[in-house]
């Protein structure tokens, strides 16, 4: 389990990026990144085929429309550049809300922190290339 105090004890936690914990992939929310947290859910769906809150780590921000995907430390130095989704690791730092804030107002855990379940990068990334589709830019 990792050891995030503050969003364990009811606090918010700041955390470096990279290191041993995670990197984060930044995205919109809204519709697009609802239907890439749905397509996630499917592809991240444990033997049982449970498929309902699959998808690893995600913070939403609704009142800047942005997500915060939880990825493995190092994904950021594998990352390909994206216009849809940026990815940061160290030296950068990321603030987590407490993991019984899950929904609004405010940020909140779309997908909770569990254990040491963090988001695939690669499906991810196709995801949001195909989400996304040509000629948008989420970052403009």
């Amino acid at each position: 389990m990792r050891d995030l105090q503050g969003p364990q004890s009811g606090g918010w936690a700041l955390v470096p990026l990279g290191g041993q914990l995670f990197d984060v992939v930044i995205t919109a929310g809204g519709e697009m990144g609802s239907r890439v947290i749905t397509m996630m859910d499917e592809i991240e769906c444990d033997d049982r085929g449970a498929h309902e809150l699959a998808c690893g780590p995600v913070i939403e921000d609704p009142d800047h429309g942005w997500l915060f995907w939880l990825v493995p430390p190092g994904t950021s130095e594998r990352w390909q550049p994206h216009g849809d989704a940026a990815c940061l690791g160290q030296p950068h730092v990321l603030s987590l809300p407490p993991l019984t804030r899950t929904r609004p107002p405010g940020v909140f855990w779309r997908r909770r922190l569990r254990g040491d379940r963090l988001v695939s990068p690669a499906p991810l990334y196709d995801l949001i290339d195909r989400v996304s589709g040509p000629g948008r830019n989420a970052f403009r």
